[in-house]
């Protein structure tokens, strides 16, 4: 239930989009996969996206993660010597992550208002530092380092006019850093740098396997899991332990 309401608030958020009207014109679009299984081999995939979009337009693809609050440390100078955690700063509403990708003929600035940069607009900053802007750039900044936000996160193929739609494909990187979660893939036609419609869908990433073995020990046994991770932890250690003696005896 919270998944659903997460999402939905996800779907209403990203359609607050820049541009005129929006759903002015019909865009349709299929995923593959569907839905997102992270087992124990999972080191990121490509998310394939295909459909239709009016005829003469250009598209961008997301895909957003649920909003949540990221909760991080404020560094600085203590007495203009020392670097220390100093007060804490949340940014509301940021999504875990935001992909995108767009067609070569979408002009920077809607690119810039569609993708990261936009979040700006979207994410709020409770700190009590009066620089609110320049914290959340550095934010940005980091998620960007680490590959949640993306702008170029793959590549956009259009196919030619045929009556009153075209048809495109497009590829987004997805990162190994995936959490379990809801998800939302929506499509934006663009013209003339403004959004002249769009659809969205829901795809779910989920642990599979032992992953998905892992987190229910870990969250549904919580003792066992842990007498097993201190049996394992154990075992590791006399393994290793050997392994050196072994290497010294045979040495001369």
């Amino acid at each position: 239930m919270r998944h659903t309401l997460s999402l939905v608030l996800l779907l209403a958020l990203l359609a607050v989009t820049p541009g005129r009207a929006l759903a002015q014109s019909p865009v349709s679009f299929n995923t593959s996969p569907q839905a997102i299984s992270i087992n124990a081999l999972y080191n990121g995939l490509d998310l394939t996206v295909t459909g239709e979009i009016p005829a003469a337009s250009q598209v961008v693809v997301r895909l957003a993660g649920e909003p949540t609050t990221f909760t991080m440390k404020e560094k600085g100078k203590v007495l203009g010597l020392l670097w220390m955690n100093l007060d804490k700063v949340s940014f509301g509403g940021a999504p875990k992550v935001f992909l995108v990708a767009a067609s070569e003929g979408v002009p920077g600035e809607t690119v810039a208002k569609l993708g990261v940069p936009g979040l700006a607009e979207r994410i709020t900053v409770t700190t009590k530092d009066a620089d609110k802007a320049g914290l959340l750039a550095e934010f940005l900044k980091y998620q960007k380092s680490e590959k949640l936000y993306r702008e170029n996160a793959g590549t956009v193929s259009l196919g030619p006019d045929s009556g009153d739609v075209r048809t495109f494909s497009a590829v987004l990187h997805v990162p190994s850093r995936l959490s379990p979660g809801a998800y939302s893939v929506e499509v934006l036609a663009v013209k003339d740098g403004a959004v002249v419609g769009q659809s969205a869908t829901a795809i779910a990433a989920s642990f599979t396997g032992a992953p998905a073995f892992l987190a229910d020990m870990a969250f549904g046994h919580g003792t066992l899991y842990g007498i097993l991770a201190s049996i394992i932890a154990i075992l590791g250690g006399l393994i290793v332990s050997r392994i050196f003696q072994g290497s010294k005896s045979g040495a001369h």
